[in-house]
C-alpha cells in the first residue's frame, strides 16, 4: 500500500501544527544523532556495506545473540517483504486489525492470506498456514500480548513460522520483548524498527532477528546496499548511545491516558498499552473529521477506516506534547459542536 498510511502531511499545502497520525516518538530525533550524521556526509561518496555488516554485529551485541541471527533492513517494511518473498507462494494468517504491509507483502508474493480477529486469538489457537503475522503491540489498537502467551502460542504451533512485529514495544510500560526466546523458539521471527523509538522515519532503518537458518533463508532474496550509509551510521550511533536515548515510557503513557480521558467525552476510546489508541465516532466519519481538523485547525489524525475489520468511524491518535494534545481536544470539541 503506497498510500493510506499515517503522516501523509505531504498531501497538504498548509502547515500541520501537530501530527497525531504518526506513531513516531513525539519528542523528535536526538540532537546528538543529528550532529553525528552531519559529520558523516563524506560517506556518501562511497557505497555502503553491502549488507550493513557492522550494524548487524552491533545489534547482535546489543541483544546478546550472534550476528548470523540479525538482518538489517530498509525499515521494518522491507523486512516484511523479505519474509514474504522467502515464503513465496505459500499461505499466511494475519491477525487483524493489523498494519496493512503484512498482507500487502503477502499478496505481492502470491501468498494466500487468511484473517483471524485479534479478539479470537488464544494461547491454544492452532493455525493451518505456513506463516502468521502478528503485531505486539498491535497497530492500530495498541493491544499487547504477554511473553508467556506468545511462547505458549508458538509452542502449540511448532511447524508454523510466526512473524512478530515489535516496532512499538518500547512504547509500553514493561518493554517486554521475545528476543530472549529466540534460541528456544526456532519458528520465531522478530521484526524491530529504529524508526519509531528514535524518530528517524526519513532514514528507514529496521532489522530482523531469528535463527541462523531462517536469517540465511531470508537473506538470499535481499538486494545489496538496501541500508544506506547514513542509516548505518545512525544505527551504530543509536546502539552506542542507547542508554542516553531511552525515553521515559511512564510519562508518555500518562500523557496518553490524559488525552484518552479528555477525548472520551465525545468519542468512544479503545483501551491501549502504547502511546497510540483507536477512537470511534458516534456520528460522522473519520474521513470528514480528518478533513475538518486539517482545514480548520491544521491538525492531522489517522483515518483508520482502511484497516481490515474497522469501520469508516474509526480513527487513530498518537500522543503528542500536552500543549499539542490540548489543540486536538479543542478541535474535536469544535467538530462535535459543529
Amino acid at each position: 500500500m503506497i498510500l493510506g498510511h499515517g503522516d501523509d502531511r505531504y498531501l497538504y499545502s498548509r502547515e500541520i501544527l501537530a501530527d497525531f497520525s504518526s506513531n513516531v516518538y513525539y519528542k523528535g530525533l536526538s540532537i546528538g544523532l543529528v550532529h553525528h550524521l552531519s559529520t558523516q556526509l563524506f560517506r556518501l561518496k562511497n557505497y555502503p556495506e553491502a549488507n550493513a555488516q557492522s550494524l548487524q554485529e552491533a545489534l547482535a551485541q546489543w541483544h546478546e545473540i550472534t550476528p548470523s541471527q540479525v538482518l538489517a533492513t530498509n525499515g521494518a517494511t522491507e523486512a516484511f517483504y523479505l519474509v514474504a518473498h522467502a515464503w513465496r507462494g505459500q499461505s499466511a494468517t494475519v491477525v487483524i486489525p493489523a498494519f496493512a504491509e503484512y498482507e500487502d507483502a503477502c499478496r505481492v508474493n502470491d501468498i494466500s492470506v487468511s484473517h483471524l480477529e485479534w479478539s479470537s486469538l488464544k494461547q491454544d489457537t492452532t493455525f493451518a498456514t505456513e506463516l502468521v503475522f502478528l503485531g505486539n503491540p498491535n497497530n492500530p489498537t495498541g493491544a499487547l500480548l504477554s511473553v508467556d502467551f506468545l511462547q505458549a502460542l508458538l509452542l502449540n504451533n511448532t511447524t508454523i513460522t510466526f512473524v512478530i512485529d515489535e516496532a512499538y514495544v518500547d512504547f509500553t510500560h514493561e518493554r517486554k520483548s521475545l528476543v530472549n526466546s529466540l534460541d528456544d523458539l526456532p519458528n520465531l521471527i522478530i521484526i524491530k524498527s529504529l524508526t519509531k523509538t528514535y524518530a528517524i522515519p526519513g532514514l528507514r532503518l529496521g532489522y530482523l532477528l531469528s535463527s541462523t537458518d531462517t536469517i540465511a533463508k531470508i537473506t538470499v532474496s535481499k538486494m545489496p546496499w538496501s541500508v544506506n550509509a547514513l542509516a548505518i551510521e545512525a544505527g551504530l550511533y543509536i546502539v552506542a548511545h542507547k542508554e542516553q536515548l531511552t525515553f521515559n515510557a511512564v510519562d508518555l503513557l500518562q500523557d496518553t491516558a490524559n488525552l484518552m480521558a479528555a477525548l472520551s467525552i465525545h468519542v468512544k476510546v479503545m483501551p491501549t498499552q502504547t502511546n497510540f489508541f483507536l477512537c470511534e465516532l458516534i456520528n460522522g466519519t473519520a474521513a470528514d473529521l480528518k478533513a475538518y481538523l486539517v482545514e480548520e485547525h491544521s491538525l492531522l489524525i489517522r483515518d483508520a477506516s482502511n484497516f481490515k475489520s474497522l469501520s469508516p468511524k474509526h480513527f487513530r491518535v498518537a500522543t503528542q506534547t500536552p500543549e499539542k494534545n490540548a489543540l486536538l481536544i479543542k478541535g474535536i470539541n469544535a467538530w462535535m459542536e459543529k
